[in-house]
């Protein structure tokens, strides 16, 4: 249950990663997770709508790769769109 946590933790470094480029719609993340960083790449995953819900990464693609540091759980890169979406 902790990837809940980790999950909200992400979508904060990417709204503000987003805000700083002055991004108003993020569309894609990418986290890098080790073998060993004790966060299931399913759960993060599973969570992800849920922390992302009313945020700039809501609808946003979550991509998990396995990093080569085995206790990595990092942000690695966000895609954003340069437009709102139109209501």
């Amino acid at each position: 249950m902790h990837e809940f946590g980790i999950a909200q933790r992400i979508v904060d470094v990417a709204v503000r990663r987003a805000e700083a480029a002055g991004a108003p719609r993020i569309t894609d993340v990418l986290v890098e997770l080790g073998d060993e960083s004790g966060v299931a790449a399913e759960s993060l995953e599973l969570y992800w709508a849920q922390a992302s819900r009313s945020t700039p990464a809501e609808g946003a693609r979550l991509s998990v790769r396995t990093a080569q540091d085995p206790w990595a759980c990092r942000v690695v890169a966000i895609d954003v769109a340069e437009e709102p979406e139109a209501p």
